[in-house]
C-alpha cells in the first residue's frame, strides 16, 4: 500500500499469518541452498515475492520450521538494486514444536515485527532450550539431537542410524522432525524480545493444537499457554466467538469457564493458509498456496498493515477481525457504492499567481469515518464545506468557509482559482470550482447540517417562522413507518392524508370547500415546478445505477458437487435439503400472512371511516331537526312525518370483530413462523457444518444468490415503496398526470366561487 492509501486509515484486508518458504524442511518444491545469496536462492525469493504480490492478502507472516532463513533471504534480496518490488507487508515468524504431557507434540508459533533486528531473532533462538539435550536452538544442536536419538525412534521417522552418523543433511532433517522445545523456555524467549516486538501465536484446534492437551489432566500446562497467547489459530467460528468472550446459544453453558481461563481478555483468532508452496492448486486444501485459506475461512483484519496494526487488532479483536468470505462492512460498501464517498481532491486550476491555499489536497475517506478532529483553523470547516458543496448541498448561505468575506472573498477570490472533485466508490465524480453553487436541478447527494443551519432550524421552528425542521422530522418519521401503517402512501403528506381522513371529515363542516380546492391547486402547482421532476428523475437514474452496480455483484455460479458422500454427509445433505424446503415454505407463509395483515388493517380503517361518516350524517340530520323545530311547531307538523334516519352499524361491528379475531390469529401464526424460521436457521448451520468443503461452498453460493435476489427485489420494489425504482416510477407518473388534475380542479372551483 502506498502512502496515499495508508492515509485513508484502518481498512479491512486479508491477512495470511501462516505461510512457509523454501527454508522449511516440509516445503513442497525446490528448497533454499545453504548460501542465501546464491543465484538459485535469489530466483526462489523472486518467485516468492511475485506470489505474495499476486495473492489477495495485504499482510503475510513467514512461519518456517525452526529457522528464520526464509526471512533473512527475503530481506537480503530486497536490499539488492535489481530486486523486484514487494507490495505487501511481511512479518518474520517461526513455527516450533513444544514438548507436552501428551503423546504428541504441540505446534507453536511466534510473530515478530518486521522492524526486529536480525540479532534479536538470533537471540530468540538462543533463548529456546531443546528438551533432552538442554541446548539452544541451532543447526548444530538439532544435528546433535538426531545423532543422540535411539535407532528405533529414528526408524519410525524414516531414518537410519548409520546415515545420520555420516550425513549432516540427513541428520538435520531427522532433528527437525524430532526436536521439542521446553515450554517455559518458549514463553521466556518471547518475553525477552525487547519492546514487545514478538507475540505468541498458538494453534488451538488446527494440526497439533492446544486442544489436544486435556486440560482436566494437565491443567497447569494447558492454562499457562492458554493465558499467555495473544493469538490463536482456529477455523471454527463457534470457537472464535468463545475466544472473543461472546455469548452464543451453543457456548452459553461453558463460556464462563472459558472466559475465566482467558482472564476475561478476548483473544484474536486467525486462520492462516499454512501454505507449503507459492501457488496452490485451486479447490485442493492439501495443496494450498499463499492466500489460499482452507474452506473459504479467510482472515480479515481491520488495521494498518503493520505490526502496530496487528497489536491494535489484538486489543480489539471483536471489532477488528473477521473470518469468512467477506466482512459485513465490505459487503455493505460493495452493495451500496453509490452512497460512499471515496475521495475529495482540490487543485489550483485558475490564476497560477494565486496563493497555494488548498492546492494539492487529495484526501481518501475511510468508509467508517465518524468524526473530524483538529484545532481551530486546521481546516475542518473547509473540508466539510467542500464535501457538502460538491455533494450538491443547496443551503450554501450556512457555510462558514466557502462564504463571502472568507474564501469566496468579495468577488469569488481566491475560491474561483481552485477546483474540487468528489469521487464516489462507484467511480462517478462531481467536479466544480469552489466559488460555484450546485445547480438547483441536481439531487442532493450529501446531507449537511452546519452549526448555523442547526441553530436557525431550531430558532425558526420555535418562533414559527419556518416549518423546515418539521418537514425534516416528518421525512424521518415516514421512513420508519411500517407498510401496514403506510397502506400505499408514498410520502408523509399522503400518509397523514390517510391517517387523518376521519378527522378531516369531522372538521369538514367548519372548512369551506373553496379553501380545500385552493389548497389542492396550490399543492399541484408546487409539484409541477420543473425542479421537482428533475429531482425525481435524478433519483430514478441513481436508483438504476445502483441496480446496475448490484447486478455486477451477482455471485459466481458454483456447480452442485457430484462427488460421492459418506453416510454422515449424505444424511446431513438430505436433512439440509429438507430444512431448506421447510424454510422456503415458512417464508412464503410468513409473506402471505404479512400481506393478509396489511389487508385486514385496510379493512379496519375502512370500517372506521364508514363509522365516522355515519356519525357525521346523524349529526347533520339531528342538527337539521333542531334548526327546524320552530318552523315545524308553526306548521303543526312532526319531523318524523317528513324524514327518518335509520343507521345500521351491527353489520360493521360484526365485521370488525371478525377482523380483530383474525388479526389475533395471524399474530400468533406470525410468532410461530418466526420461531420456526429461527429454529430452521440453527438446523441449517448445524447440517451445513457437517458437509465437506465443496458442499459447503455450494450451500454458501445458494445463500449468497438468495440474498442477492432479495436485495435486487428490494431495489426494484413496488409502486407502494417510495425509495425503490417502482416507487419512483409511480411518483413520476403521478406528476405527469398533474396537469389534467389541475385543469379539473380549476373547473370545479369556478362554480364554487360563483355560488359564494
Amino acid at each position: 500500500m502506498g502512502k496515499r492509501e495508508l492515509a485513508r486509515g484502518a481498512l479491512w484486508n486479508q491477512w495470511d499469518l501462516h505461510v512457509h518458504t523454501p527454508a522449511s524442511f516440509h516445503w513442497n518444491g525446490q528448497k533454499f541452498d545453504d548460501d542465501l545469496s546464491s543465484d538459485k536462492n535469489k530466483k526462489l525469493v523472486d518467485e516468492m515475492i511475485e506470489a505474495m504480490n499476486k495473492a489477495e492478502p495485504a499482510v503475510f507472516a513467514i512461519m518456517d520450521y525452526w529457522t528464520f532463513d526464509g526471512w533473512f533471504a527475503l530481506k537480503q534480496r530486497l536490499a539488492e538494486s535489481d530486486a523486484p518490488k514487494l507490495t505487501k507487508k511481511v512479518f518474520p515468524g517461526i513455527e516450533l514444536r513444544l514438548s507436552a504431557p501428551t503423546k504428541k507434540r504441540l505446534n507453536a508459533h511466534v510473530i515478530f515485527s518486521d522492524e526486529t533486528h536480525d540479532q534479536q531473532l538470533k537471540d530468540f533462538l538462543s533463548n529456546l532450550k531443546i528438551e533432552s539435550i538442554n541446548r539452544p536452538v541451532s543447526k548444530d544442536a538439532i544435528i546433535a539431537l538426531a545423532r543422540a536419538t535411539a535407532p528405533d525412534m529414528l526408524e519410525r521417522k524414516g531414518h537410519k542410524k548409520e546415515t545420520i552418523a555420516s550425513n549432516d543433511a540427513d541428520a538435520l532433517l531427522a532433528g527437525y522432525k524430532l526436536a521439542e522445545i521446553n515450554c517455559d523456555s518458549y514463553k521466556h524467549a518471547i518475553s525477552n524480545v525487547p519492546n514487545g516486538l514478538a507475540v505468541g501465536f498458538m494453534p488451538y484446534d488446527t494440526s497439533d493444537g492446544l486442544d489436544e492437551v486435556k486440560w482436566e489432566e494437565h491443567y497447569a500446562y494447558f492454562l499457562s499457554l492458554f493465558k499467555s497467547s495473544p493469538i490463536f489459530e482456529s477455523r471454527n467460528l463457534e470457537l472464535r466467538s468463545a475466544f472473543l468472550c461472546e455469548v452464543t446459544e451453543n457456548n452459553r453453558d461453558w463460556l464462563a469457564n472459558f472466559r475465566h481461563g482467558l482472564d476475561g481478555v478476548p483473544r484474536l483468532v486467525v486462520a492462516g493458509s499454512d501454505a507449503h508452496c507459492f501457488v496452490g492448486t485451486p479447490e485442493d486444501n492439501d495443496k494450498r498456496g499463499y492466500g489460499d485459506f482452507p474452506s473459504g475461512k479467510k482472515t480479515w483484519i481491520k488495521a494498518d498493515p503493520s505490526f502496530r496494526g496487528l497489536k491494535q487488532a489484538i486489543l480489539e479483536p471483536a471489532k477488528r477481525s473477521f473470518i469468512g468470505e467477506i466482512p459485513p462492512k465490505l459487503q455493505e460498501i460493495e452493495s451500496n457504492k453509490t452512497y460512499y464517498i471515496d475521495s475529495v481532491e482540490i487543485k489550483k486550476t485558475g490564476n497560477t499567481n494565486a496563493a497555494q491555499w488548498l492546492d494539492g489536497c487529495d484526501i481518501l475517506l475511510n468508509p467508517d469515518l465518524v468524526a473530524i478532529i483538529g484545532n481551530k483553523g486546521s481546516g475542518k470547516s473547509a473540508l466539510t464545506d467542500v464535501i457538502a458543496m460538491l455533494g450538491n448541498f443547496k443551503k450554501s448561505k450556512y457555510f462558514s468557509f466557502l462564504k463571502r468575506g472568507r474564501f469566496l472573498g468579495k468577488a469569488g477570490e481566491p475560491a474561483c482559482h481552485f477546483t474540487g472533485t468528489l469521487t464516489w466508490c462507484d467511480t462517478s465524480t462531481e467536479e466544480r470550482r469552489l466559488n460555484e453553487s450546485p445547480p438547483e436541478e441536481k439531487a442532493e447527494l450529501v446531507r449537511y447540517i452546519p452549526q448555523g443551519h442547526f441553530e436557525d432550524l431550531c430558532n425558526e421552528h420555535v418562533s414559527g417562522k419556518s416549518d423546515v425542521l418539521e418537514k425534516e422530522l416528518q421525512s424521518v418519521i415516514f421512513s420508519h413507518t411500517s407498510e401496514d401503517m403506510r397502506l400505499g402512501a408514498l410520502d408523509f403528506d399522503q400518509l397523514t392524508e390517510q391517517q387523518e381522513q376521519s378527522l378531516r371529515n369531522r372538521l369538514g363542516e367548519y372548512r369551506k370547500e373553496l379553501d380545500s380546492l385552493n389548497a389542492s391547486i396550490v399543492r399541484v402547482e408546487e409539484q409541477l415546478q420543473p425542479i421537482e421532476m428533475k429531482k425525481l428523475t435524478d433519483l430514478f437514474l441513481l436508483k438504476e445505477k445502483e441496480i446496475k452496480e448490484h447486478e455486477k455483484l451477482k455471485p459466481v455460479e458454483v456447480a452442485q458437487p457430484t462427488e460421492t458422500l459418506d453416510p454422515e454427509q449424505k444424511q446431513a445433505a438430505e436433512s439440509l435439503a429438507s430444512t431448506n424446503q421447510r424454510t422456503e415454505t415458512a417464508k412464503k407463509c410468513l409473506q402471505e400472512t404479512t400481506a393478509e395483515i396489511t389487508g385486514l388493517a385496510k379493512q379496519q380503517k375502512a370500517i372506521a371511516n364508514i363509522h365516522e361518516r355515519l356519525r357525521l350524517l346523524r349529526r347533520t340530520f339531528d342538527q337539521a331537526q333542531q334548526e327546524s323545530t320552530d318552523d315545524l311547531d308553526a306548521l303543526g307538523i312532526s319531523w318524523s312525518d317528513l324524514a327518518t334516519l335509520e343507521v345500521k352499524t351491527a353489520m360493521l361491528d360484526e365485521k370488525s370483530n371478525q377482523i380483530t379475531a383474525r388479526q389475533n390469529e395471524l399474530k400468533i401464526e406470525t410468532e410461530k413462523l418466526n420461531t420456526e424460521l429461527t429454529a430452521l436457521a440453527t438446523n441449517q448451520r448445524s447440517f451445513t457444518a457437517k458437509l465437506n468443503a465443496p458442499q459447503q461452498q455450494f450451500e454458501a453460493y445458494q445463500r449468497q444468490l438468495t440474498d442477492w435476489n432479495k436485495k435486487l427485489s428490494e431495489l426494484n420494489g413496488t409502486a407502494t415503496e417510495p425509495e425503490t425504482k417502482a416507487g419512483l416510477e409511480t411518483r413520476i407518473a403521478q406528476i405527469k398526470d398533474l396537469p389534467t388534475q389541475l385543469k379539473e380542479l380549476e373547473e370545479k372551483r369556478e362554480p364554487v366561487w360563483r355560488n359564494i
